[in-house]
């Protein structure tokens, strides 16, 4: 399979100006499209990662997005189960045409990790396909487009793909402790933070926010090392 990896900028993307604004990062999966009445429809599933302030913002904001507006997306459908959600975003043909966002569901894509839209706005991508060709084509259009980063382009095999349903579940604290120590590099060597001021900085105990943590690494790390 040819594999590329990239990052991209797109201004007026209707997750990424919210991403922007709430601080907040998007983890999605593009999941399809479909045209009706010279209306394109894309649908997406994904989490957030953030402050529960934030990702409540985020949520409420993109709610408000129900209308057409001109030359930008809107959302038909948003469904959120905490911090999962599915929507599906429409927006006219004859814009679409001009925007291409369509070509980022090809069916001959296949999405190998969630794509990630920071909270800087720009969106990380890593995606497999048996024909070179549609890669190249989605290259160019997101050079000309949406000041795409190229960071990775060869023939490979893959060795798995990342699946979002597929992680253990962590309750809201376990997964909080846990975004918390990776934020502020608790896992880089040498450990850029002790654990008395994460529990500081998420409002705990030191043995309160010590157990939830060690709760999160119990759940993944057997998770991890069977993969």
């Amino acid at each position: 399979m040819w594999i590329v990896k990239f990052r991209v900028f797109d201004e007026d993307n209707i997750y990424s100006t919210k991403t922007r604004k709430y601080k907040v990062n998007m983890y999605y999966y593009p999941i399809n499209y479909y045209t009706e009445k010279n209306i394109y429809y894309f649908t997406a599933v994904g989490i957030l990662e953030g402050s529960e302030k934030d990702k409540k913002e985020f949520f409420n904001a993109l709610r408000k997005e129900t209308k057409a507006q001109k030359n930008k997306r809107f959302v038909v459908k948003l469904e959120i189960n905490k911090d999962f959600f599915i929507c599906i975003t429409a927006q006219t043909k004859s814009i679409e045409l001009k925007r291409f966002v369509h070509t980022y569901y090809n069916p001959k894509f296949v999405h190998i990790k969630p794509a990630i839209i920071y909270s800087n706005g720009w969106e990380e991508a890593e995606i497999a396909s048996p024909d070179r060709k549609e890669i190249e084509i989605l290259i160019n259009i997101g050079e000309k487009m949406y000041s795409l980063k190229l960071l990775k382009l060869r023939q490979e095999k893959i060795e798995n793909i990342g699946i979002l349903a597929a992680l253990p579940k962590l309750t809201n604290k376990q997964k909080q402790a846990l975004e918390l120590a990776i934020k502020h590099e608790y896992y880089e060597y040498p450990r850029k933070i002790k654990l008395e001021e994460l529990a500081k900085i998420m409002k705990l105990s030191l043995s309160t926010y010590q157990a939830h943590l060690r709760k999160a690494e119990g759940k993944l790390l057997p998770f991890i090392a069977k993969r």
